[in-house]
């Protein structure tokens, strides 16, 4: 009975082994990328890091246009 729970657990650990590292359709929800369109992992990810940028220099961008339409509606307020 111990050399089977034992097998299993060798098997069970085996599997996450070869899957370690591997991107997969589930780990992609939101970054469409397949991992056959001829890129290697470090590139998919470097892409994936270029796009997070991309988006948190939009977000700065954006709440800067925020803070700046604040202090018209605030000036418009003051002028009424």
């Amino acid at each position: 009975m111990k050399t089977l729970l034992c097998l299993f657990i060798l098997m069970s650990t085996a599997h996450a082994v070869d899957r370690f590292g591997q991107l997969t359709k589930e780990d992609q929800k939101y970054y469409k990328n397949d991992s056959l369109d001829g890129k290697n992992q470090f590139e998919r990810i470097d892409s994936a890091v270029a796009e997070i940028n991309k988006l948190h220099g939009e977000i700065a961008s954006m709440k800067a246009e925020m803070q700046q339409l604040k202090k018209e509606v605030e000036e418009l307020k003051k002028s009424k």
